[in-house]
């Protein structure tokens, strides 16, 4: 018998066990051809409390079976990758009712704000739950920085040196916004609309080249939408919502949007967040259609 299948001194269930932080490189048959992704993946499933411990080395077994798989052309997307890899999971774990596997990525997009654009990157996070039955839920996270510049440092320059607020300085920092949707069944929100939504939010851009003159627009644009974090957080939540609700998501799709902001002339972040569904941001903003 097998060290993890005899009965544990203590015998009490676990909600997840499995492996974290595994590094490869997979391919995915899209719609638009193959694309290669770097990724970083977990996988858990549940122990019950009669089980030492689970076999590891099946859930690498699977990580490299569903990476052959999708490099057949069995996998048209990543949450497809993800949903592969927890059925098998549970077929070869018996003992486990349900199985979670998360990817972390690269999404690569061009930023327009100067000419020619130029890519930049977002941090994406997509999760698969499944549980026996078949039943999952999903989500998917993209996160990026952009530029943030501060309304009251704005307004009291303004008022004590006379001049008009879009023409006064103000103190300008990076700020880290977190998108994330969850869904049930099959629908999973898109990467390129969150990032449009985190993208529309900030004061302005964070871009890797910039020249003079494109630092002196970049500027301009900020001064011209300063933005507190909890504005952030509020344009990134009514983008991702209008976008949802018009794609035909459910009313129990749940939005969570977070931002922390790395001030600038304090020794401390100003952070601020917000998790609601589609059904509640309905209701409070008594919007019907769009």
């Amino acid at each position: 018998m097998d060290a993890q299948d005899v009965p544990p001194e203590i015998p009490l269930k676990i909600d997840r066990v499995g492996v974290k932080e595994v590094s490869r490189r997979i391919l995915i048959a899209s719609p638009e051809g193959p694309l290669s992704y770097d990724v970083v993946l977990d996988a858990y499933i549940d122990l019950p409390h009669n089980m030492r411990g689970i076999h590891m080395s099946r859930n690498i077994e699977a990580f490299i079976e569903a990476i052959e798989e999708a490099r057949k052309g069995e996998a048209a997307s990543l949450e497809e990758f993800l949903e592969v890899i927890s059925h098998k999971l549970l077929e070869k774990h018996g003992y486990a009712t349900r199985a979670e596997v998360r990817l972390q990525t690269k999404y690569y997009y061009m930023e327009d704000f100067i000419n020619p654009p130029v890519p930049e990157a977002a941090d994406v996070a997509i999760t698969v739950l499944m549980d026996r039955s078949g039943r999952s839920r999903r989500s998917v996270a993209v996160s990026l920085i952009g530029v943030t510049a501060c309304p009251s440092a704005q307004i009291t320059f303004s008022e004590r040196e006379g001049i008009p607020p879009e023409k006064s300085p103000t103190h300008l920092q990076r700020a880290r916004l977190t998108i994330c949707v969850k869904t049930t069944g099959k629908r999973i929100a898109r990467i390129e609309w969150l990032v449009e939504a985190a993208r529309d939010s900030f004061s302005a851009p964070v871009v890797s080249f910039l020249k003079k003159p494109d630092e002196h627009r970049l500027l301009k644009k900020a001064l011209r939408r300063p933005r507190f974090v909890e504005d952030v957080v509020r344009y990134a939540l009514d983008k991702t919502f209008k976008t949802l609700v018009k794609m035909g998501f459910p009313e129990e799709t749940l939005i969570r949007v977070e931002v922390e902001s790395l001030e600038s002339i304090h020794p401390h972040n100003a952070y601020a967040s917000r998790e609601a569904t589609i059904g509640e941001l309905r209701e409070e903003t008594s919007l019907q259609n769009f």
